[in-house]
């Protein structure tokens, strides 16, 4: 199911449609479509084909780190199911992971932009966090962050729970601040 997530992606940042990827790969629309669902699987070198229609390639990393796609995927399922302790759990250990990782597998685990979490506290949460953690190493800031969608139009608390005191500015990252999110950078990291 993953790969058929990875190439709607990439078809999607490319703007074809699933009729245009098949005309373009020599393809039926309906085999494009099964692939993107799961409901058929696909070898590595049609896979790795299928992308590079799209100017995507397969790349390998030497990281077991999700990347933001995957926590955001993982906070969305959490929020639908009403488990916002366990959503903010992926949150702060999103945080850990790229606070261990070197400057380039900061860079290459945040390039794709995440899907919506569901939540715009979430979804500018994120983007904060990739921002902090990529503008601490220097490293360059993917596109995806500048998304009007990822700034809230005002201040929101991103705590575990309904309760606890809300941080001060000062407390708070100039990433997290400048998407609008109070999350004290003390946070960031898990006990």
């Amino acid at each position: 199911m993953y790969a058929g997530k990875e190439l709607r992606r990439a078809r999607h940042a490319r703007g074809f449609t699933v009729r245009k990827l098949a005309e373009i790969a020599g393809t039926s629309a309906a085999a494009i479509s099964q692939i993107e669902n799961g409901a058929r699987g696909v070898s590595v070198e049609r896979y790795s084909s299928l992308l590079s229609k799209t100017r995507t390639r397969i790349v390998s990393l030497p990281t077991l780190a999700n990347t933001a796609v995957e926590v955001a995927e993982s906070i969305a399922s959490f929020l639908a199911e009403n488990d916002n302790q366990a959503a903010y759990r992926e949150f702060i250990s999103f945080s850990d992971s790229l606070r261990k990782q070197s400057p380039g597998i900061r860079v290459a685990i945040t390039l794709v932009a995440p899907e919506t979490t569901g939540s715009a506290l979430y979804d500018a949460a994120i983007a904060a966090l990739v921002e902090h953690w990529l503008s601490e190493a220097s490293s360059p800031l993917p596109d995806w962050l500048e998304n009007a969608d990822l700034f809230l139009p005002e201040l929101q608390h991103l705590r575990e729970g309904i309760y606890g005191p809300t941080p001060e500015p000062e407390e708070v990252s100039a990433a997290f601040l400048r998407h609008n999110v109070l999350f004290p950078e003390v946070a960031m990291e898990s006990v």
